[in-house]
């Protein structure tokens, strides 16, 4: 398909050639490359690192060191007065996803241009509503897609995960009232882990965050939320300086192995179907630790920022040197029979030739290794072809399986937990069920009452057309040759 290559790929091959030679006895356990293995294959094969595709940034940002000086000053007195625990401080953000779209990644080349990596292109959004505390927690996830209706078929796939929550918006951004279903669900959720009196909640000045009943809800359930200066979350906010980097990067790679496996049209349902893998390996503990002590909020240390603050000075890249690697190995069919038949004429020579030291000339080795060499690339190759095929050949089972799933309309709008949903579609299939069974009730019922209503006009028929003379008596013929009169309804 003409896709870039990226590290773990090639390790993922390396490890299949050392499975393909390991012996019978130990395929359970093949042995596999080390971990930086990858590293030096890439420095001794002269590969660049290189993004597909250079992305600018130019956020305006207002970093003020005095407002962040003042910002934690009153962070620190809330903490004091209220008497909040490091596992009550919480912190929620917003973070977008276009549901079929990756980003720029690095690929393992030899070549200087850019690679291009073609996606499906689905632009549709998705917003996820995260938070974690500074004690490692994370929440169940809290989904807004683009919409109106939710589909029975996103449950059925989230069938394992009954508190994720999944709200409709036409827009696939939050806003008032999906911001403060949220504020439920952080509610019932982080109440059942709550060490202290109350909670501390740091978020941003979006507009849903400080309606009038997001407020009013936080006042009375122990709630306390915290803004974070403006322009600042960059800095400030746990999720936007560690935790969304590795959620956006595992949901690329997600996208990327779903159109690697054969996927031309992400939906949706792909994007509910991978997207707790992703959450999963982007809020481990630590990473989520290591965004409150990042951001100086646990253990509090304002330092940690101001000295990001003032080392930030504009840099100019060093522009790389000029790379070239001859690569000598044979490839295609054709150079691997040019190369094939230059090892026959060095290995006739040689033969032929009265000195048998000859038979080790440079030129013979040479070619024997260049030949070796492209048998080996071949065959791992289609070992990895092999690979690919049934990984694809899986993934393509799965998603027609998905969708082979009775897409059932349960609510327009609102917010429904994974649960919820599920007990909707159950409900809904029941209704349908049922429906069905009374159908074929009252056509048994009709159908039986025709039966006999045409069994009686038949009896009927025939008793008047035998009184008028017009029908004999049926006789009935037994096996033996005898036979009998047969006595008719209403005789």
């Amino acid at each position: 398909m003409n896709l870039a290559v990226r590290k773990e790929f090639i390790v993922e091959a390396a490890n299949l050639i050392l499975q393909e030679r390991s012996s019978k006895a130990i395929q359970s356990n093949p042995p596999t490359v080390g971990i930086h293995w990858i590293d030096r294959f890439v420095k001794r094969r002269k590969y660049r690192l290189m993004s597909q595709k250079q992305l600018d940034s130019n956020r305006q940002v207002a970093e003020d060191i005095p407002t962040v000086i003042e910002w934690y000053k009153k962070l620190h007195d809330i903490i004091q007065s209220e008497g909040i625990v490091a596992d009550d401080i919480w912190n929620m953000d917003e973070t977008g996803f276009r549901i079929g779209v990756g980003k720029d990644q690095l690929v393992v080349t030899k070549r200087k241009k850019a690679h291009y990596f073609g996606t499906p292109g689905n632009r549709e959004s998705a917003t996820a509503i995260e938070c974690i505390s500074a004690g490692g927690r994370v929440l169940p996830a809290f989904l807004v897609l683009c919409g109106i209706h939710h589909q029975a078929r996103w449950y059925e796939v989230m069938k394992d995960h009954p508190d994720v929550r999944i709200a409709m918006s036409p827009t696939g951004y939050s806003n008032d009232e999906i911001c403060f279903e949220w504020i439920y669900h952080f509610d019932e959720h982080s109440k059942k882990t709550t060490k202290g009196t109350k909670r501390l909640l740091l978020l941003d000045g979006f507009g849903s965050h400080h309606t009038y009943p997001f407020i009013q809800y936080c006042d009375r359930h122990g709630i306390i939320p915290f803004s974070l200066p403006p322009h600042l979350t960059h800095l400030l906010q746990p999720l936007d300086v560690v935790v969304f980097q590795p959620l956006k990067h595992y949901h690329v790679k997600a996208v990327d192995l779903v159109v690697r496996d054969g996927c031309i049209d992400i939906t949706k349902l792909e994007f509910l179907g991978f997207i707790q893998d992703v959450r999963k390996q982007a809020f481990r503990q630590s990473t989520i630790l290591s965004s409150f002590r990042k951001t100086g909020i646990v253990p509090l240390n304002r330092e940690v920022v101001l000295a990001v603050m003032r080392a930030r000075k504009p840099r100019t890249p060093t522009p790389e040197p000029a790379f070239s690697s001859p690569f000598s190995t044979p490839v295609t069919l054709r150079q691997m029979h040019r190369a094939a038949t230059q090892l026959e004429d060095q290995f006739t020579m040689a033969e032929e030739c009265n000195d048998g030291s000859m038979l080790l000339q440079k030129d013979f080795l040479a070619s024997m290794g260049q030949f070796i060499r492209g048998a080996i690339s071949n065959s791992t190759e289609l070992i990895q072809t092999k690979k690919d095929l049934s990984r694809t050949q899986l993934a393509e089972k799965t998603r027609r399986q998905r969708r082979a799933m009775k897409n059932t309309s349960l609510q327009s709008g609102g917010v429904l937990t994974v649960a919820q949903g599920r007990q909707m579609a159950a409900r809904k299939a029941d209704i349908e069920l049922r429906k069905a069974q009374r159908k074929v009730e009252v056509t048994q019922t009709r159908y039986d009452n025709a039966l006999k209503k045409w069994y009686l006009e038949a009896a009927k028929k025939a008793r008047s057309m035998r009184i008028a003379g017009q029908m004999g008596e049926m006789l009935v013929y037994s096996e033996k040759g005898g036979c009998r009169a047969l006595r008719r309804v209403g005789r």
